[in-house]
């Protein structure tokens, strides 16, 4: 609806006029002419975009004027100039940009003491719902980025078509700017009309003043116009883009089978898929640790996969959903949690709380978490004693994983190396302060640091060992094969001697399970070449002792360890020597290392850790160290090099922490011995003499099985209970054990109600000639319904 010029000739007598909510979009100049008596004026809630000083002409009188609920975004400077009567106004709109184009009505109501009513500022973001006259001056500036009260491109989803087909685009936007400009663009490139193409672009248009369009059509599509193209609002204040995919179909499509994915995210169902489509299929929600994600709502939370244009499931992305185990989530909230100096050993004990249940971990990403935690308290170990103590423990408790989950996370992401470098580094820390000997022990790792000077160094001798309480002290010759997982033992400990000898009466009680001789001519090379003050030859001597090589998972063939097709395994402790000083490369000495095995293999090897083997997830290399001395459980290596040291076997076809089996009580043997023979007698009996025996047939048939099932429980107890190396075997006898004692409880059951049917068994009476014989009733009736019921259960 237009208003005219001239359209209220002749009323000039009129106060007041409301036209509101009259789809007005056009108001030409003079259309008020004649109203010099109006002074209420209301024009709400029409289509208004375009405003000048020029519509209200004729309207000296006007006290209040209502433009609120129109189009336009902004209001160009002198739109009321001609209004000098005017002392209320109001121009709220959802499209109103609070800008630098409005400074001018800032200062034009101020200065005419203008009462502006129920108005406020739609854009920006920053000023939304702030009244226009509360917005300082220097807020409304015009940088960038560029926010559009409107902006939209239709159609707005994905398109998939086929070819030969026409698809055209409109894209639409406020219009704020006079360089404003929209341009087409496919894949990043600029789209211009190309008739041969059968792409026609059409030319910028401004609509009422409020709006700037364009349109794009593709004609006749061909496979070269799948892609992204995209509609870019382009001016001096910045730009803005709407994008869309389209998908072009070939005569023979093809599609990405439906396919299930589970991860550590989730069970995802991927259903059947075009090619070259993305499908989206939205995260699972869980209830615990669902505010620990930031972001948007659970709800808009997606993953995605692409279906690349031969048919075959290609790049996807799971990073946004939530972890699917409860024990991943709680660690990545600790990983996400800022640490400071206040917080860090209080958060140190809560992860050390929660990794007590290493053990239970099944997700790599539990283990890489925890190691980037450990990084980080390592930034504050200096400063806190009690901090490279609960680091140790985190490690100790990480040692109780199972040692695939560990390898994936070093394969990932190098976690166990960056736990033990971690933990290399902390004696340094607690050493800088001035103190001279630092130690630190727990279940599975230990370690010991010392300040020497090498003028007085004479040799040390470093004992790893292991206390026994009084009920588990067994002789020490057969440790070797129990207690595989260290849970006789608490701790492992250190004692080390200035000397070349071991002290035995010190270790009363215990089990060593390692131990490391530093020779006095570690620090006389330097010595002798080079003489100054004692004080200045102050080394820091640290050893670390591992109860296993879990932390040490090689991930690679990078030495001839592997060599014919053999992958040996840790079968001792990891036990670490290092050194930092004045000399950086220490002098090549023999070091003997003596270690306990903890498993029987074949082909052993000495070998050290070496950090910079492949890409730095490290590895073991036997060069520079050899065997000395080997019994049933300790083998003795010498290496010319301070590093980690170990001993690794072949374990193929090799049994692993063997158990000797412990025979019953010989009471137990006796007894069975005798039940056994008479239950044999009994049944034997019960067979030859079938014919003799005047019972009836449910109850022969009864006893037998009682007997038999009686002698099989016996018989499978006594055999197999104690068979527990072979897992399988284990197994089987457990499963043939349960249905042994099951069926004997059947048919006791069956026995005590023939019993007490025999026992309250009335008299038979007289059975009339004509009366028809009771159906019969099986004896098995309800030893079937326990077994139907069982087979169910």
């Amino acid at each position: 609806m237009d208003l005219k010029n001239a359209s209220f000739e002749g009323l000039s007598f009129l106060e007041r006029l409301d036209l509101r909510n009259n789809l007005i979009s056009n108001i030409e100049p003079g259309a008020f002419g004649g109203l010099s008596s109006l002074k209420r004026l209301d024009l709400a809630n029409n289509r208004i975009g375009c405003l000048n000083a020029d519509i209200f002409n004729g309207l000296p009188s006007l006290v209040r004027l209502n433009l609120s609920g129109n189009l336009f975004s902004s209001l160009p400077q002198g739109t009321f100039a001609n209004l000098a009567a005017l002392k209320s106004l109001e121009f709220q709109t959802e499209f109103l940009l609070c800008d630098c184009n409005l400074l001018w009505m800032l200062r034009w109501i101020k200065a005419k003491n203008i009462t502006v009513r129920e108005t406020k500022c739609s854009y920006p973001k920053s000023l939304l719902g702030q009244p226009v006259t509360a917005v300082k001056p220097e807020q409304l500036t015009c940088e960038s980025p560029l926010e559009l009260p409107s902006f939209y491109m239709t159609p707005s989803h994905r398109q998939v078509v086929f070819e030969g087909d026409s698809l055209p685009f409109q894209c639409m936007a406020s219009y704020i700017d006079q360089d404003m400009q929209v341009l087409w663009y496919q894949d990043g490139k600029i789209v211009e009309t190309d008739e041969s193409q059968g792409i026609i672009v059409q030319k910028n248009m401004i609509h009422n003043c409020s709006l700037i369009a364009s349109a794009l059509t593709i004609s006749n599509i061909q496979a070269g116009s799948t892609g992204n193209w995209g509609c870019r609002v382009q001016s001096r204040r910045g730009n803005n883009t709407r994008t869309v995919d389209i998908v072009v179909l070939e005569s023979s499509a093809q599609y990405c089978p439906m396919e299930r994915v589970v991860n550590n995210k989730g069970d995802f169902r991927w259903p059947r898929t075009l090619a070259g489509i993305t499908a989206y299929l939205l995260c699972t929600r869980y209830s615990a640790g669902g505010g620990i994600y930031p972001g948007n709502q659970q709800d808009d939370i997606r993953a995605w996969r692409r279906c690349d244009r031969g048919g075959f499931w290609a790049e996807d992305d799971y990073s946004r959903c939530q972890y699917a185990n409860d024990v991943t989530r709680v660690l990545y909230m600790f990983n996400q949690m800022p640490l400071n100096v206040t917080n860090a050993v209080a958060t140190a004990k809560q992860l050390l709380a929660y990794t007590v249940e290493a053990a239970n971990f099944s997700d790599k990403m539990d283990v890489i978490f925890v190691a980037e935690m450990i990084e980080k308290f390592g930034r504050f170990a200096d400063k806190y004693k009690e901090l490279g103590d609960v680091m140790v423990d985190i490690a100790s408790n990480i040692m109780l994983a199972d040692e695939h989950v560990l390898l994936m996370a070093q394969k990932d992401a190098r976690a166990c190396t960056r736990i033990v470098q971690c933990l290399q580094r902390i004696a340094t820390y607690r050493l800088a302060n001035g103190a001279q000997v630092y130690s630190t022990y727990s279940p599975n790792i230990a370690l010991e640091a010392y300040v020497i000077k090498s003028t007085l160094f004479t040799g040390m001798t470093c004992t790893v060992f292991q206390k026994l309480a009084a009920s588990d002290r067994i002789s020490l010759a057969d440790f070797g094969r129990r207690d595989p997982d260290g849970n006789l033992d608490k701790q492992l400990s250190f004692k080390c001697n200035m000397s070349s000898t071991f002290n035995v009466v010190a270790l009363k009680n215990t089990v060593v399970e390692a131990s490391i001789q530093l020779p006095a001519a570690l620090f006389v090379p330097i010595e002798k070449r080079e003489r100054r003050a004692a004080d200045e030859f102050v080394y820091k001597l640290q050893l670390i002792a591992f109860r296993n090589g879990k932390l040490f998972p090689p991930t690679g063939n990078a030495t001839h360890l592997a060599d014919d097709g053999k992958r040996r395994s840790v079968v001792t402790p990891v036990i670490l020597a290092r050194l930092d000083g004045p000399n950086k490369n220490p002098p090549s000495v023999p070091i003997n290392i003596t270690l306990r095995r903890i498993a029987h293999g074949k082909d052993p090897v000495a070998a050290q850790w070496d950090f910079d083997l492949l890409n730095g997830h490290g590895g073991w290399k036997s060069e520079g160290c050899s065997i000395i001395a080997s019994d049933e459980n300790i083998t003795t290596i010498q290496c010319h090099t301070l590093s980690n040291y170990a001993v690794l076997m072949d374990l193929t076809g090799a049994e692993i922490y063997t158990h000797p089996m412990t025979p019953l009580h010989p009471v137990v043997y006796v007894s069975s011995v005798v039940l056994l023979l008479c239950l044999l007698m009994l049944i034997i009996s019960y067979l030859y003499y079938h014919s003799v025996i005047r019972v009836s047939l449910k109850t022969w048939h009864m006893l037998v099985n009682l007997a038999l099932h009686i002698f099989l429980t016996c018989a499978v107890y006594v055999g197999g209970i104690n068979q527990t190396v072979n897992a399988r075997f284990c197994q089987a006898i457990g499963i043939l054990l349960h249905y042994c004692t099951l069926a004997t409880v059947l048919w006791v059951g069956v026995t005590a109600r023939n019993i007490y049917k025999q026992v309250t068994k009335k008299a038979k009476r007289c059975q009339d000639p004509d009366e028809l014989p009771p159906p019969p009733r099986p004896m098995l009736r309800y030893g079937r319904m326990c077994l139907c019921m069982y087979i169910l259960v």
